[in-house]
């Protein structure tokens, strides 16, 4: 078989690199189809090519070439130009930023359904309290109320102010990170008759309570403030009268704590009636030990070294003793916060266990793992958190000894990337980084980590999400310096194009960059408490030129 140049001209004829300047088949049957494979490098992606043939029956050759016929390579899928990889620059810090506490709600959503509760007062009334998510204008109605004050009893400062600040700008009100949550909910007390037709008081509050566990310690602290909101139209307010509404709020552990959570209150929590005549506020502080309860202290797998704490950061009860005299009271417990203790790491400590922390790889130091990651990330698994797979404790342990089923990461990585793959089947375009590291050579990089129920390489039967039978059927991809000094991640063109169904991910990349882009992974799991099968997300700094809903991913991040 002899190819024609680019664009099927058969005048401008291209030679291919093979013997004689044709690519000569095995022989076949008299009548069966015979194929040739053109050497790597001959062909471009894109590009329509002509080519025609002569038969040779094992001692002559036709003296006539066949009519011309053509082809076209396809395009490319994947064309991602990077900047050149610096070795010395500088790490991103992990992302632990504000994300919204589960069933709190929010300013735009009710992630939390409202609770009421009612009960006859004895005395031919009825009392209710209820409660719902906070909004934006409550939170700015407080604050706005907190500054009318001439002087304020409130002698506990909040926990965190940043959260203060960013709870009256964010979307979301109750918020949190890993070690530190703030929560805000609005609350009501109100007194009708017996048929609850006819109202005799009614009051709003605002309720904020904070929480800080110990990222390196067993200590947990709470912090909560009660503030009345001004009189909402339609409402009749409590009489002006001493103990006119009486609260009693403290905060409850379902398990692990050392001693029976308690608030100290800088008040009596008794307004002597509804805003406009008591408008004062009450804080309050708590210090909860962690008990150090596990399940198995000399334990291996990351569930017997650790302890779940439900913590409701409420519960209320109320009566309006002087107003509306009864021997009942009304109340019910909020929603619940988990924290989570281990003595998986040294020293044992504490976090938020639904809060999902960021890795962030350094794109600038490893551009093509970045790209790779964000390829799959974004394209295929949109965005979705990744589930922790744990190894083992310190480099002497047992491989897979964390992790409730005893998989050794490696286990999944043989499935992905066996060995050696990279040099035997990974594109021979793929280029490493000698100049950066002098013995540098291509390796293979997967995507989910292997180290997550995520990998392809995870079984269904071990709670594996995303199972596959080989790297053969993950997108492929592969990181290369052109002539021309520019860095591009592409598609391999030696094989069918992504159809982006897949569930994974594998690139032949500079094993430098593969390896120094994970490099700083333990540091995350270890300082943010990662256990088996935490939730965490992946950050890829500098992709904001690049639009996955495109079914042809082409950018330039530079």
């Amino acid at each position: 078989m002899k190819l024609t140049g680019q664009n099927a001209d058969p005048a401008n004829q291209g030679e291919v690199s093979a013997e004689y300047g044709v690519i000569v088949s095995k022989m076949v049957t008299s009548g069966s189809k015979a194929t040739v494979t053109v050497p790597h490098g001959n062909l471009k992606p894109a590009t329509t090519y002509a080519f025609r043939t002569p038969a040779y029956d094992g001692s002559l050759y036709e003296t006539d070439w066949s009519p011309y016929a053509t082809f076209k390579t396809r395009g490319r899928q994947v064309d991602i130009t990077l900047p050149a990889p610096k070795k010395d620059a500088a790490d991103p810090a992990f992302d632990t930023s504000w994300q919204p506490v589960p069933g709190w709600g929010s300013v735009q959503t009710k992630d939390a359904a409202g609770e009421r509760h009612c009960e006859a007062t004895g005395q031919g009334d009825r009392l209710c309290l209820a409660w719902e998510p906070a909004t934006k204008a409550d939170f700015e109605a407080a604050r706005e109320s907190r500054a009318r004050l001439k002087s304020t009893r409130a002698a506990n400062p909040p926990l965190h102010d940043s959260c203060e600040v960013g709870a009256a700008q964010d979307t979301y009100l109750s918020i949190f990170t890993r070690d530190k949550a703030c929560m805000y909910g609005k609350f009501s007390v109100q007194v009708t008759d017996e048929q609850g037709q006819e109202e005799k008081g009614y009051q709003e509050f605002l309720y904020s309570s904070h929480m800080s566990t110990a990222l390196t310690g067993t200590e947990l602290k709470l912090w909560a403030r009660v503030t009345p909101l001004p009189m909402p139209a339609g409402h009749l307010p409590f009489p002006a009268q001493p103990g006119a509404i009486k609260l009693t709020i403290s905060p409850q552990c379902s398990a692990g704590c050392m001693d029976k959570p308690a608030y100290a209150w800088d008040g009596n929590l008794m307004w002597g009636g509804s805003y406009d005549i008591d408008p004062h506020e009450e804080t309050a502080t708590a210090t909860v030990p962690w008990s150090g309860g596990v399940p198995d202290e000399s334990g291996k797998k990351d569930s017997d070294l650790s302890q779940a704490l439900a913590f409701a950061p409420y519960a209320f009860s109320t009566s309006v003793p002087e107003t509306f005299p009864t021997d009942n009271s009304q109340g019910f417990i909020g929603n619940p916060v988990y924290v989570r203790c281990d003595m998986v790491y040294s020293p044992a400590g504490c976090v938020f266990r639904d809060y999902m922390p960021g890795y962030v790889f350094n794109t600038a130091k490893t551009p093509a793992a970045a790209a790779h990651a964000w390829l799959i990330q974004a394209k295929i698994r949109e965005g979705a958190p990744l589930s922790y797979l744990p190894d083992r404790r310190g480099d002497t342990g047992e491989h897979g000894e964390r992790n409730q089923y005893g998989r050794d990461l490696d286990a999944n990585r043989r499935v992905i990337c066996p060995d050696s793959w990279a040099a035997k089947s990974g594109h021979p375009d793929t280029t490493p980084v000698t100049d950066i590291s002098a013995s540098d050579k291509a390796s293979c990089d997967e995507f989910t980590f292997a180290a997550s129920y995520n990998s392809g390489g995870m079984p269904s039967a071990m709670s594996g999400t995303n199972p596959v039978t080989s790297g053969d059927k993950c997108a492929r991809t592969y990181a290369t310096k052109l002539s021309d000094g520019t860095w591009r991640l592409y598609d391999d063109e030696r094989t069918a194009a992504p159809t982006w169904s897949e569930v994974c991910g594998r690139s032949a990349m500079s094993g430098w960059i593969n390896s120094t882009s994970m490099s700083r992974f333990p540091t995350f799991a270890k300082n943010l408490r990662l256990i088996d099968q935490d939730a965490y997300f992946v950050r890829t700094p500098g992709f904001d030129k690049c639009d996955a809903t495109k079914p042809t991913i082409k950018c330039d991040i530079r």
